[in-house]
């Protein structure tokens, strides 16, 4: 569902040298052993991860029931499942593509409007193992079943993300850190990395303009500006789902203004790297809105651009 997983992925599994150096404890404490990212994600049993981050509810729930549900635990996943069985998924992506301003759905049950054919992953295996599926099916939740294919948890695509963060924040706290792996993550910013340009929508404009760009264009998420071209909000499928989910069945008489997170976090475009590591993974961010000197939005980051940056980075250190 989200590209940002395919980045991520692909960082990891292209050989990436980025070296963590770590204690190793038996016997010679002084001696040290490398291990890269990747090396370090799939050590992690994802048995050890939190897989809460969904709600759980059963075939036959309507669709409105089940968005009220979602957010109601502020989570952007439903596992729709039969005694023990998962039979689908039912995501934020699935809110905004089959809910929103679509009252003919809200009564019809879950079943008739979730995903069917849901990649999952067995709970013996790794963080790594996870973050492969979602780079293979374009997905950001993956649920979990055990051998006998019975529903466990879900993973999620920002447990993933924080875990990459913190060994990320591990490796810049290494005092052993070469002093240009470090450079590049708390001195560079974002003026020389690729990133998207907004999709920009107007206070005042309506919902259902806001709505249709990101159904259109396959994003998650509209930058919101004022008459003065400032930044003033964003509207994300996660608003839409929470603000509007199946209580707007005319989406024009809404306006954007309404339904945005106001004051929405947003970095300079010449923050450090790390500072967009440490707010994605905190915030559980997938984009954050970036500002030139005039303090208008300018691009946006996804944590596509600073993967594939932290690759560069410390594959260069190889």
């Amino acid at each position: 569902m989200w590209p940002e997983a395919g980045f991520v992925v692909a960082w990891l599994q292209s050989g990436i040298t980025s070296q963590m150096r770590i204690r190793q404890t038996p016997r010679e404490p002084d001696e040290r052993i490398l291990v890269n990212i990747s090396d370090a994600l799939a050590a992690t049993p994802v048995s050890s991860l939190d897989l809460t981050r969904h709600v759980q509810v059963r075939p036959d729930l309507t669709v409105a029931d089940t968005i009220r549900a979602m957010s109601a635990a502020a989570r952007s996943c439903a596992c729709v499942v039969d005694g023990e069985d998962l039979v689908g998924i039912f995501t934020q992506r699935d809110v905004l593509m089959r809910a929103i301003g679509r009252s003919r759905s809200w009564d019809l049950p879950v079943s008739e409007e979730m995903t069917r054919s849901v990649r999952t992953m067995p709970n013996t295996g790794s963080a790594f193992d996870g973050l492969a599926v979602m780079n293979d099916w374009w997905v950001r939740s993956v649920p979990v079943v055990d051998s006998d294919d019975r529903f466990v948890g879900n993973l999620s695509f920002y447990v993933i993300m924080s875990t990459i963060a913190g060994l990320v924040a591990e490796h810049l706290g290494d005092p052993d850190l070469e002093q240009e792996a470090r450079h590049s993550l708390t001195l560079v910013d974002f003026t020389g990395l690729h990133t998207s340009s907004p999709v920009i929508v107007g206070l005042h404009e309506s919902v259902e303009v806001a709505a249709h760009q990101m159904k259109n264009r396959g994003i998650g998420s509209v930058l919101v500006v004022d008459g003065r071209g400032s930044l003033a909000g964003v509207v994300t499928e996660f608003d839409l789902q929470m603000k509007v989910g199946c209580d707007h069945a005319d989406l024009s008489e809404l306006e954007v203004q309404d339904v945005m997170t106001p004051h929405p976090v947003a970095l300079a475009a010449r923050s450090p790297i790390a500072t967009a590591i440490r707010e994605m993974a905190e915030r559980g961010f997938s984009h954050l809105p970036l500002l030139g000197e005039s303090g208008k939005p300018v691009a946006v980051a996804s944590f596509r651009d600073v993967a594939a940056y932290v690759e560069a980075s410390f594959h260069a250190m190889d």
